[in-house]
């Protein structure tokens, strides 16, 4: 990877972001009817329990992937080991590790849920599971093929919403039925993808020592991540624990209607991030390393505001036009702003990443996890899928003046 000249570069970069943002956009759009589609057909409780499946197993999936991915990337983009080398002790790593887990979870669940209906919906998190563990989005940034990427993605979510409007009933779709699909779909596309990546091999006997060392290094990202996206979740447990069982499932799923749009949205703003952050890498060599990052994280703060200002007039529409509906809807602007402002943190924490100062983002996440569980055990009791949306909006805001203090404050005293 070379260095990029800003604004030399410029206009090569703009065309990458435009072009992988197209595919990002066709795609979440088609996800987002398609999911509001298999919402309506499942009913709030059984969306309710649905999302906290995927949650889990999401969250699941971030706890073993112990900062690998990251690592990679940035090795990639230093130039330090190649692609060729990390590929397959990554792969066969990952593989091994998640269908041992998977295969461990099936046989223990049948022992924890007595009820035969909830248990398939945990099975179907299980496959869900290993799909998501065999992620190949970090080979894709790590060779910068972003826009190859997105359009992959979308066939795959074109494909699921497909699926969700030719199979799906209202009153006749169990919970769990859309993470079958999502497992099936993205697995068999997973699959594909991994047997065109590995031609020349993928599977390796001495990948133990190697990746366990690529753990180690990536040991304060993979808590980031941890914590991260304890953050993001936390108020799906909770709201269960803190109000009754059934009131608890049906506000996750008045929450769902909020959180699938912005999911969809925050998957499209990832795209952007992956695009940037291994040039980030490239540039902190640069004597405007400071104003580059900067920059990104205010726009996308900017990019927030906007955002939060129009859907206070369209979210409505939105919803409308998504759920024939507009329960929910209250979050969704701060839900959606605050995508954007994790995007902001998302520069910040790779301007410390460069300069490997992982740890330095772990203490900020921490802390703004610590706050966001005395919020959530304060007024989630009371305040039920609003006040979700209003404290991961809150947790957002904190991690990005957490971060900006930080990295400002590091990069005054390189410069000093």
């Amino acid at each position: 990877m070379t260095a990029l000249r800003w604004p030399g570069a410029a206009d090569r970069v703009l065309r990458v972001v435009g072009s992988t943002g197209f595919w990002a956009v066709a795609g979440r759009l088609v996800q987002i009817f398609g999911f509001g589609h298999a919402m309506r057909c499942m009913g709030h409780a059984g969306a309710g329990l649905s999302i906290q499946v995927m949650a889990a197993a999401m969250f699941a999936q971030v706890v073993l992937s112990l900062g690998i991915d990251v690592v990679a990337v940035r090795h990639v983009a230093a130039r330090t080991r190649t692609l060729e080398e990390l590929l397959p002790v990554i792969f066969t790593f990952r593989l091994v590790l998640h269908v041992a887990v998977a295969l461990a979870a099936a046989l223990l669940l049948p022992f924890l849920v007595a009820e035969s209906a909830v248990l398939s919906v945990w099975l179907c998190g299980c496959l869900l599971f290993v799909v998501l563990g065999m992620n190949f989005q970090w080979y894709y940034q790590a060779r910068g093929e972003m826009t190859a990427l997105s359009r992959i993605q979308t066939l795959g979510t074109l494909t699921v919403s497909l699926c969700f409007f030719l199979l799906f009933r209202p009153g006749r779709t169990p919970a769990g039925s859309d993470l079958l699909v999502m497992a099936l779909v993205h697995g068999s596309i997973t699959a594909w993808i991994w047997w065109r990546a590995g031609r020349r091999g993928l599977w390796t006997r001495s990948f133990l020592t190697r990746a366990l060392g690529l753990a180690r290094e990536g040991s304060a990202m993979w808590l980031f991540g941890l914590v991260y996206n304890a953050l993001a979740v936390v108020g799906l447990f909770l709201m269960p624990v803190l109000m009754a069982p059934e009131e608890g499932q049906i506000q996750n799923g008045l929450f769902r209607r909020s959180y699938q749009p912005c999911l969809a949205l925050q998957f499209i703003l990832t795209y952007i991030g992956y695009i940037f952050y291994p040039r980030i890498v490239v540039w902190k060599d640069e004597s405007d390393f400071r104003s580059r990052v900067l920059g990104l994280a205010l726009g996308g703060v900017v990019l927030g505001v906007l955002c939060h200002l129009s859907l206070l007039w369209l979210g409505d529409p939105v919803f409308l036009l998504i759920y024939r509906d507009t329960e929910g809807v209250g979050i969704f602007p701060v839900m959606a702003a605050a995508r954007f402002i994790g995007m902001s943190s998302g520069f910040l924490v790779w301007g410390l990443l460069a300069r490997h100062r992982d740890w330095a983002a772990v203490v900020c996440c921490t802390g703004t996890l610590c706050v966001s569980l005395v919020l959530h055990c304060h007024w989630l009791g009371r305040g039920g899928h609003v006040a979700a949306g209003w404290i991961c909006y809150i947790g957002e805001v904190i991690l990005f003046l957490a971060c900006a203090l930080v990295y400002l404050r590091g990069e005054r005293g390189r410069r000093g």
